[in-house]
């Protein structure tokens, strides 16, 4: 008996201890991110006022050029083109993505027959491809759009077939004793398995569709983002200019913060395994 409430003791203490602990590493992180953007905003400052402002401009210019893009209206306008274009090319592409990433994972027959294609688009400067949509499609929005899902689509791809790939054969081996259909396979086994891979696949992907939004705002049909990004570079207003481009910045950010969110909320354990290594 009392063995067993010493037992119960060094758990509680265990967790007692472990508790600080994790709360420590998180404000020592906190404390470590805060204090190198004092760093990183105080050197741009000092670079910014020591500096030609046509050239650079500091950030307390850039921060009043946003509040006054935000009070004219002009960035919720081109970030409602913007977000529509990125929501259109980026869910086209995840479900493309997934798609054709699975059933190249789970196919060998399907894996050799794209294999080829996929690398080859992957090694492909897609920027220079963008010419050719605009023959093929026009200059308005499915344009953009194609262009978004052209340059996200491919990481998509590649990390589902990696993860699905990866999954360890003694689960396929107890699927195989079980007589689990394809359906459940997939749908219980590698796709459970490869999230970790296909999460990080889509945190590349959402990199490169903001990428494909701009360039498609800027060469496709200068709107939304794009369109802030060449009529403050060509009038020299570096401020405005700056804001623009962080106000894309920001998208990213947000988007990455409910990549990680819907991992934590979807998938737990994912995320507890991931924070344990911490």
């Amino acid at each position: 008996m009392s063995a067993t409430l010493d037992k119960e003791l060094q758990l509680d203490g265990g967790v007692a201890v472990g508790r600080p602990r994790a709360r420590h590493r998180r404000m020592r992180k906190l404390g470590v991110q805060v204090a190198s953007l004092g760093v990183f905003f105080g050197l741009w400052q000092l670079a910014g006022e020591t500096s030609d402002p046509v050239l650079f401009a500091t950030p307390t210019k850039v921060l009043s050029a946003f509040v006054d893009l935000v009070q004219t209206g002009q960035l919720q306008e081109a970030l409602a083109v913007a977000l529509r274009d990125l929501g259109l090319g980026l869910g086209l592409a995840i479900v493309v993505g997934l798609t054709v990433g699975v059933a190249m994972g789970r196919n060998q027959d399907i894996e050799n027959a794209l294999n080829p294609y996929v690398n080859f688009m992957q090694a492909t400067p897609v920027i220079a491809l963008v010419p050719l949509l605009i023959i093929w499609f026009g200059i308005d929005q499915q344009t953009r759009v194609a262009v978004v899902f052209i340059f996200s689509v491919w990481a998509i791809i590649i990390s589902a077939q990696a993860g699905v790939k990866g999954t360890p054969r003694s689960l396929m081996e107890v699927a195989r004793v079980y007589h689990l259909s394809e359906w459940r396979i997939i749908k219980e086994i590698t796709l459970p398995n490869a999230v970790p891979v296909i999460w990080a696949g889509l945190r590349i992907a959402l990199g490169k569709a903001l990428i494909g939004m701009v360039v498609a705002e800027l060469l496709v049909s200068i709107v939304g983002i794009g369109k802030l990004v060449s009529d403050y570079g060509q009038t020299f207003q570096t401020h405005y200019l700056l804001a623009a481009i962080l106000s894309t910045s920001i998208i990213g950010v947000i988007a990455a913060g409910l990549l990680h969110w819907s991992l934590a909320h979807f998938f737990p354990w994912v995320a507890a395994t991931s924070a344990s290594r911490e």
